[in-house]
């Protein structure tokens, strides 16, 4: 396999970080355009990058595309979609686009639609790790019809790459619907110990929640709260009405609580207690089939 000619849309953060791991991987030809390449003060921070991973910059989105196999555009979710359309009058077959910004699947899917159309190949990559930590070797799920090839030839690289498929916009939906969980677990955890703190009993609380995240595997810890979690839902959202009236008492904003309380007595309105007659069934695949048939959305 020829050695790949790399470029980037834009020279932020992230891609500078990958362009320099690529090129310590033996990747001789990387080319990044960023439209602020002579505008200050933006200008002075992307040269002192692309000076540090030894890239080249490139005056146009043109000339860069010209010279790359595989381009790689690392902006922002807004620009996702105008950027692709700006591309597009330069793309062609033998050329892999791979939108790695963390957009919507809907917005993928509408780069791959603009991307398609001129011959060229499309990955829908979704960056899984802080780049700044992991470099080029931050975890990168894919799908889209370039996907394989593009798994393929940069995992010769040391990119931390996984298939996922031909659709458009399934790596970004595990992506952001990770991030329901990653997110909403730090503002939760904050709430707690900042109520926690009222009484100076952060410690012992995060000490007793540590317990019960290590009483087995992560996933059937995960397994257990869910389905124990969807049968005892009134009763937990009585106790949670008694967590925010706490909270209130101290003053403590209580929008994750709340958050909570709602969720509890949407799985109560549910009727996932009286389909499953009272017993928590014995694996959480049970509740998303439940949940299907409940919705009418088999």
């Amino acid at each position: 396999m020829k050695t790949p000619k790399v470029g980037f849309i834009g020279f932020g953060e992230a891609a500078y970080n990958i362009a320099k791991g690529l090129k310590e991987e033996g990747i001789s030809e990387v080319t990044a355009y960023d439209k602020f390449w002579d505008i200050e003060p933006q200008a002075e921070i992307i040269g002192k990058r692309a000076k540090d991973a030894n890239i080249a910059l490139a005056p146009s989105l043109a000339e860069m595309i010209e010279k790359s196999d595989f381009i790689f555009s690392a902006v922002s979710a807004n620009l996702a979609l105008p950027l692709a359309k700006e591309a597009q009058p330069y793309l062609g077959e033998g050329k892999c686009f791979a939108d790695l910004n963390a957009a919507s699947p809907m917005t993928k899917e509408a780069v791959s639609e603009v991307i398609l159309e001129t011959g060229a190949s499309f990955v829908d990559a979704a960056v899984m790790g802080p780049v700044p930590v992991y470099k080029h070797k931050v975890p990168i799920s894919v799908c889209g019809n370039g996907a394989r090839y593009f798994q393929e030839t940069f995992s010769a690289y040391g990119m931390d790459i996984t298939y996922m498929g031909e659709k458009p916009g399934s790596s970004s939906a595990s992506k952001m619907f990770r991030s329901i969980f990653m997110k909403g677990f730090v503002t939760i955890l904050l709430e707690t110990i900042i109520a926690s703190h009222r009484y100076r009993v952060e410690d012992d609380v995060l000490s007793s929640i540590q317990k019960t995240l290590e009483e087995g595997p992560f996933l059937e810890v995960i397994n257990n709260l869910l389905t124990r979690g969807v049968i005892h839902s009134a009763r937990r959202e009585h106790e949670m009405e008694e967590v925010i009236a706490t909270l209130q008492s101290l003053g403590v904003d209580y929008t994750m609580s709340e958050g909570t309380k709602n969720k509890l007595r949407w799985c109560t309105q549910m009727g996932f207690k009286e389909y499953f007659q009272g017993v928590p069934p014995q694996d959480f695949h049970q509740i998303l089939d439940a949940h299907d048939k409940l919705t009418g959305c088999e």
